[in-house]
This record gives C-alpha cells, structure tokens and sequence, in this order.
C-alpha cells in the first residue's frame, strides 16, 4: 500500500491538507503504459502503481481510499499531477509515518526546483508523495513518490520547468 499526503508549507511552518490511502501491493490489473522512444507515454491507460516512474501524468486519485492501478495520460492531456522524484527508503523496520512524512517531505522539497525550476517556497505549485504502508513494504515497497499538482486543478502539459 502507499499513502498519499498532500501539504502545503507557509512560511517556516508546513500544515496538512488532504491524506489520500492508496494501496502498492503488485497487481496484474494494470498494465504498462505505452511509451515512445524517449520513455513518454503515449495513450492513457490503467497502470499498476510500480510500472510508473519520473515524468509520467496521472489522472486524480479522487476519494478513493484504496486502489491497485492508477491512471496514466500523456502529459499533453489533462492531469491532475506528475511524478518528479523518487527515492528508495533504507532497508530494515518500517519507519513510522511521522518518519516517513519528514523523509517525504525532505526529498520532495529538494527534488521540486529541479524539475519545476523554482523552489517549492517560492512556487504556485503544490506536491503530494506516495509511501509504503505496512503490507507493501512486506512486499519490498521501499520507494517514495514524489507527484507535483496544481492546486487550481488540473493541468494540460508537463510541469517539468514550468517555473510556476
């Protein structure tokens, strides 16, 4: 399972403000998504959680609580966020969430102006992550996802360098 959370920092202090529950466990249900030669994706399609990774735009998560497949768009349609950044989270317990929230928050932060081309404090432009939960990091789930949103809506093209 991942965990979804989105927050907003204001100033030197950060403030939740939605949790989204979304499972990671494998699943046959979703495919890859087509990609081209460059590794973007080419039609939208359902995608198991793990077959996605940097650059690719994803439909809303709504107020699902739990789901095994997530929509993937080219990112020249309609999405409501983007995948920046990842990284692997070190073997051994599961860390708590508040753990997991400050590794989050640590990695999405220092990831978000290279790909969107401001820093997060000065930016428009709102990110939530993806965690393990205690069933997926069972399964080996040691990656968090950082996913860059608009907190206007949805957006048509990348936010790769958007400097917004």
């Amino acid at each position: 399972m991942l965990v979804a959370r989105t927050f907003r920092v204001a100033a030197a202090a950060s403030a939740a403000v939605a949790a989204v529950l979304l499972p990671a466990a494998c699943s046959d249900d979703g495919d890859e998504p087509r990609r081209d030669a460059s590794g973007n994706v080419t039609e939208s399609a359902a995608a198991d959680v793990f077959q996605v990774r940097v650059g690719d735009c994803l439909g809303d998560f709504g107020d699902s609580e739990q789901v095994t497949d997530v929509s993937v768009v080219p990112c020249d349609q309609e999405h409501a966020q983007e995948i920046y950044a990842t990284a692997q989270i070190p073997d051994g317990e599961l860390p708590s969430d508040d753990d997991l929230r400050a590794q989050a928050e640590e990695v999405c932060t220092a990831e978000f102006e290279a790909y969107v081309g401001l820093p997060y404090a000065e930016s428009a432009l709102d990110f939530t992550w993806l965690q393990p939960t205690a069933e997926s990091w069972e399964q080996g789930d040691r990656e968090l996802v950082c996913l860059v949103n608009d907190p206007a809506g949805p957006v048509t093209g990348s936010l790769q360098g958007a400097n917004r």
